[in-house]
């Protein structure tokens, strides 16, 4: 008799960081955000992504707090490990802060401790260890698990092998786990079938992840396949934030497995919980007027711009509002191209954006090179790290060298803004803000979600307006506003 217990597989639901941020352009408020956290716990994920670097910019931009969501979610899912992804390099281009330092990163892990946070994945897309390892270090003091995400690309210098000695590296420097991420959703069954198990090899005992995105349609597929071949862990989301350039679908994945007869068997209590959930997001999606969720067709562009989800979501925009989608394949080239030319760094924040924007310049007849994002004049400069390729000379000559910059320790920080707290700096240095923008608590009733329309919204707006004018008139595609004003 066989007595062996396979692991039971670990579900991530990242619906509040990397679902919303690639559906819904991170328009998940605070307040959203909490509505939905009691459907969210009530499936009994193994742990819930509640923050990153996106959706520390997120609520900056709304003004709202985002130390304050954290600690709100905390409440709202009782005896759920709580996941954070840290980023290591930021994209706000403030001088001294491209990459962040270990003592930011440790005084960052430990303002997450203080607010129930428990798992934290820790991203250097360059993967260079000796930045990492420290931070790991730090980590595990805290008592926090540590996830230590392996980007997965295609060129032909990422091979099993190397990957495999990446992994083993990872492992090494004292990742808990390991985390293959797909960003670009590139990732074939074919692949994966030797890519897995190249992988185990390198990791021994410690357990692997998997983080897929479905830019091409295969990330389901290839879910199930890693399933089959013993995964530890995936990443998943609610239906209405899930698919396109998002992950994969939780109910849509526990139905296939169950009709697949692998993995755990979910229940149809389960199933009925998950179900509950996605009809919250769909409703709330509705109401806010964000596109339904949808997948994307099987496309070769990806292969080609190798874009993360959430910016391949963002530029496909950004080529249907200019009617330019018939020109997806050519922007994609475009997006080959300028990466090779700033030294192929990994596509992945913070290059990927404005590698982006330089290729829809040029897409759009702006003269190559004319004008230079500030993201690529900073990898052409190489303020991150080594490129992986050579440069363009020319381009490089034209941006010069720029002088190293020390990031400011924790002191200096702290003797520059003697009245900013701890959780106010790490903002600062992730957000490139000054540590007073940092947003006060709010109150109960602000955080009270109340589901408005875009046509509430605007009727509710115009009306605020109107007293001024003897008349005001709105039309539009299924919207007919009269009103009248009260003065004069």
């Amino acid at each position: 008799m066989n007595d062996t217990v396979l692991p039971v597989l670990r579900y991530t639901d990242v619906s509040l960081t990397d679902g919303q941020t690639a559906r819904w352009a991170g328009g998940m408020t605070t307040p959203m955000a909490l509505a939905f956290a009691q459907r969210l716990a009530a499936t009994r994920p193994a742990a819930v992504e509640i923050a990153s670097l996106a959706t520390l910019q997120q609520c900056m931009a709304r003004g709202e707090n985002p130390w304050q969501r954290i600690e709100l979610l905390r409440e709202r899912c009782p005896g759920i490990p709580l996941r954070a992804a840290l980023s290591l390099l930021t994209d706000h281009g403030q001088r001294g802060c491209d990459v962040i330092p270990t003592e930011v990163s440790t005084l960052w892990l430990r303002e997450l401790v203080q607010r129930g946070v428990a798992e934290v994945v820790l991203i250097d897309p360059l993967l260079v260890i000796e930045r990492m390892a420290p931070v790991m270090k730090a980590a595990k003091a805290l008592g926090l698990t540590t996830i230590a995400a392996l980007p997965f690309a295609q060129e032909s210098t990422h091979g099993d092998d190397d990957l495999r000695a990446k992994a083993s590296a990872l492992a090494a420097a004292g990742a808990d786990r390991v985390m293959l991420r797909d960003e670009a959703g590139l990732l074939t069954t074919d692949r994966l079938a030797t890519l897995l198990p190249a992988l185990r090899r390198g990791l021994g005992t410690t357990a692997l992840d998997l983080h897929l995105r479905c830019q091409t349609a295969l990330a389901p597929m290839v879910a199930l396949e890693a399933v089959r071949l013993g995964i530890d862990g995936l990443d998943t989301a609610f239906a209405p934030v899930a698919n396109g350039a998002s992950v994969p679908a939780l109910g849509t994945l526990l139905k296939s497995l169950r009709l697949l007869k692998q993995g755990t068997p979910a229940s149809d209590q389960l199933l009925h919980a998950v179900g509950e959930a996605d009809r919250l997001l769909a409703e709330m999606a509705d109401c806010h007027g964000f596109a339904p969720a949808r997948a994307w067709v099987f496309d070769l562009a990806p292969y080609a711009h190798e874009l993360p989800g959430d910016v391949a979501a963002q530029f496909m925009q950004k080529l249907a509002d200019a009617g330019q989608t018939h020109h997806l394949h050519a922007f994609a080239n475009e997006c080959a191209r300028v990466r090779s030319e700033v030294g192929a760094p990994p596509m992945l924040a913070p290059f990927a954006r404005p590698i982006a924007e330089q290729a829809l310049l040029h897409l759009q007849g702006v003269p190559r090179y004319a004008e230079i994002r500030p993201g690529v004049r900073r990898a052409l400069q190489q303020v991150y790290g080594a490129a992986s390729n050579d440069v363009d000379a020319r381009l490089a000559r034209r941006v010069g060298a720029l002088p190293k910059a020390a990031a400011p320790s924790v002191g200096a920080l702290h003797a520059a803004h003697p009245e900013a707290s701890d959780a106010a700096l790490v903002i600062s240095q992730t957000c490139g803000v000054a540590p007073q923008a940092l947003p006060a608590a709010a109150s109960p009733e602000a955080l009270r979600y109340v589901g408005v329309t875009p046509a509430e919204a605007l009727l509710a707006g115009l009306t605020a307006r109107a007293a001024p004018y003897a008349q005001l008139s709105v039309q539009g595609p299924g919207v007919s506003i009269q009103l009248q004003g009260t003065e004069g």
